[in-house]
């Protein structure tokens, strides 16, 4: 078996080998980085393919191509995987390509990265770096991709879904890129060996990926769970606790929430409604919006006192204590995170925008937007406020008509005086 053919064969198995085994989490994206790796190994290597005056064009990504679809289609057909196999077609086709294009680009009177990475000479440390930049570009374009279809689909702000795809896959794909980069070097001059020699500590570092992110998916379905508690029990709208979260999110970047911090608001969003469980009477709906401040700030407390008695869950009681904290306390206190504040006015624009409360009837944010600035500054951030109305605006929920109905209410239009007593 000649040396190019040998390289072939084995970078088929180990293609098929790291897309039989992926990092697999129930309800997220599976990486594959063994056959990413050797993809784009194969796609900047002048080991393989052998033959061919155009190797160096885009002709010699063909034979690159051909194996890595090929490899990605017989794990589908064996395993059955048919569901998720043009998305996966889709991931392997832009790995190699990414990197193959990148490498093959040649400015004029400089040879092409592909060209270089086959000599050894006194740039080989700048080549390496290069390769590395290159294989970085290639792993990490189909999550580029997969954050602005998810962007786009969940009318989000593409930066914000490009950060959280990239914090969320970032480590693997340097450790991808890093292997693809070492093997592409080695391949013209340890052959098949490449695969085994570096291939083996990232299969041994996969399962301490997967593990890390089951636990992590395990405690936010754990958070879930326990969102679902007033629900189960009559105590909230259904669902009210996703809603908000779902919402809080979005609007605290609006708010100028820091990236690190946006699990905290989610968690705390999901949870902001437990302490409802030790009332003794209901609230009509569940709705806290409708309650006076002084319940509003017994039922805050009550939730961070359960939530205090666990240590993965007490960093949050803090947080959802402030929660029932109105925002002209905050101001005169000073130590009221954004987060609090966020969770506060977007469970308050769910109470009145959905049914259960007073207002009742079919989703309506105009009335739920017009109560809370009547509100404002005296329950509500003003910042929050507007980060809210800002988000509301972008996905539709409210129209130009109506936000130029809504800014004569703003603070500033008017005066910031309470429409209820607290």
């Amino acid at each position: 078996m000649t040396l190019d053919l040998q390289v072939a064969v084995v970078a088929f198995l180990a293609m098929a080998l790291g897309e039989a085994w992926r990092v697999t989490v129930p309800g997220v994206v599976r990486d594959a980085p063994l056959a990413q790796a050797t993809a784009v190994a194969l796609a900047v290597s002048t080991a393989w393919p052998a033959g061919g005056a155009d190797r160096a064009g885009p002709a010699g990504l063909i034979g690159p191509l051909l194996l890595a679809c090929l490899a990605t289609l017989a794990v589908a057909g064996v395993r059955g995987h048919w569901a998720s196999l043009p998305h996966d077609l889709a991931r392997t086709a832009t790995t190699v390509l990414v990197a193959g294009v990148l490498a093959r680009v040649s400015p004029p009177g400089i040879r092409s990265l592909y060209e270089q990475a086959g000599r050894l000479d006194p740039h080989a440390p700048f080549t390496a770096l290069l390769l590395l930049g290159v294989a970085i570009l290639a792993v990490g374009a189909p999550v580029v991709g997969r954050a602005v279809v998810h962007a786009s689909v969940e009318r989000r702000s593409l930066a914000a879904e490009l950060g959280a795809h990239l914090v969320r896959h970032g480590p693997l794909i340097l450790a991808t890129a890093s292997t693809a980069a070492v093997m592409a070097l080695s391949l013209h001059v340890l052959g098949s060996a490449s695969f085994l020699l570096f291939l083996v500590p990232m299969a041994l570092l996969q399962p301490a990926v997967t593990r890390q992110r089951r636990i992590r998916e395990a405690q936010r379905q754990t958070l879930f769970a326990l969102s679902r508690l007033t629900d189960q029990a009559g105590l909230t709208t259904p669902g009210h606790a996703t809603r908000v979260a779902r919402l809080a999110v979005p609007v605290a970047r609006e708010a100028g929430v820091e990236d690190a911090d946006l699990a905290d608001v989610e968690a705390a969003a999901l949870l902001h409604d437990v302490g409802q469980v030790g009332l003794s009477r209901p609230i009509p709906g569940g709705a806290t919006v409708e309650i006076s401040l002084r319940d509003q700030r017994r039922v805050a407390a009550t939730g961070a006192a359960i939530l205090a008695r666990t240590a993965e869950l007490s960093r949050l009681a803090p947080i959802v204590a402030d929660v029932g904290v109105p925002h002209h306390w905050a101001v005169e206190r000073g130590d009221v995170a954004t987060t609090s504040r966020v969770v506060r006015v977007v469970s308050a624009y769910d109470d009145l925008a959905g049914t259960g409360t007073r207002l009742g009837g079919a989703h309506n944010p105009v009335s739920a937007m017009e109560r809370i600035l009547r509100a404002t500054p005296y329950e509500y951030d003003p910042d929050v406020v507007d980060g809210l109305i800002r988000h509301l605006v972008r996905t539709g929920a409210l129209t130009g008509s109506d936000l130029a109905r809504l800014r004569r209410l703003q603070p500033g239009a008017r005066s910031g005086a309470p429409d209820r007593a607290s």
